[in-house]
């Protein structure tokens, strides 16, 4: 029997994909291919060049950064068209302050996809940058890790304490459950003394939450866990043995203004596996 063609239109955008020729980037650049594989969705490659001299920097020196720069793209493309046939891939070549440059590309994206470490003191330095990323983004943040283990079983890990950027994060992780067929974990991590006889806060909202997203994504295999500690160190526990996890920006005990939360900055450096940083809704 032949198979229909799949005559879809590809999801413009898609996946903006911060890149800098280090083996993290490249990395992220193959995380970001598989996943618009399961969205239907375009991948954009985008290169920030930035020396560390840029001002008043002569054309001829300039020329010369942006040349490497450009090669190092186009080798990308390349690489990224060799590894997913059919998937559409662009190229984006900026200049300036890589921090700077990625949000403003992510206001058009349904997921930034950037390595853990970058390559260094010259170029795009991702590396220093992701978590600059995680805060500022205009969409999710992927920080790309390659998994300790492969079991077809690990599940999404998703953590929850009932604020905006938390709801938004559970709503991520139910996408990613279903794309790639895993079971979900929602994880509440609560104080001792709660746990023991206290009011649970947030399970009101999370009962709604789920409720909401099973009806969405109905194929979905999910449980709730709660546990007593600090969320921190509670949700880099359940990391250790899952293939991604999801969390927002910052949590319901934050403090208001700032744009990445204690804890998910911890995890954004610490995270032993692929990460997802979601926020809420953001009009800065």
């Amino acid at each position: 029997m032949r198979t229909e063609r799949d005559t879809r239109p590809w999801n413009e955008p898609g996946l903006l994909v911060g890149y800098d020729d280090s083996d993290d980037a490249r990395f992220a650049l193959g995380w970001a291919l598989a996943e618009a594989r399961l969205r239907h969705s375009a991948v954009t490659v985008c290169e920030v060049w930035s020396p560390p001299w840029d001002a008043g920097m002569d054309e001829l020196t300039a020329e010369v950064f942006r040349s490497g720069a450009s090669r190092t793209l186009r080798e990308a493309i390349a690489l990224a068209r060799r590894w997913e046939h059919g998937v559409p891939v662009h190229p984006q070549l900026l200049r300036g302050f890589p921090v700077t440059e990625l949000r403003q590309a992510s206001a058009q994206a349904d997921l930034l996809v950037v390595g853990s470490r970058g390559r260094g003191a010259i170029g795009s330095l991702l590396g220093s940058v992701s978590s600059g990323v995680a805060a500022h983004a205009r969409c999710p943040v992927v920080i790309a890790r390659p998994p300790l283990d492969r079991r077809p079983d690990m599940p999404i890990v998703a953590g929850f304490d009932g604020s905006g950027p938390a709801r938004e994060a559970l709503g991520a992780a139910f996408l990613e459950a279903e794309l790639h067929g895993a079971p979900l974990i929602v994880l509440r991590a609560v104080p001792a003394e709660t746990e023991h006889g206290g009011e649970s806060p947030g399970l009101a909202d999370l009962d709604r939450e789920i409720e909401r997203l099973t009806a969405k994504y109905p194929s979905v295999r999910h449980r709730t866990v709660t546990s007593s500690g600090k969320p921190r160190n509670v949700l880099l526990d359940a990391a250790t043995d899952a293939r991604m996890l999801v969390v927002g920006s910052r949590g319901a005990g934050g403090v208001r203004g700032l744009v990445l939360g204690s804890v998910s900055q911890y995890l954004v450096r610490h995270a032993p596996c692929t990460t997802i940083i979601a926020h809420g809704d953001r009009t800065d």
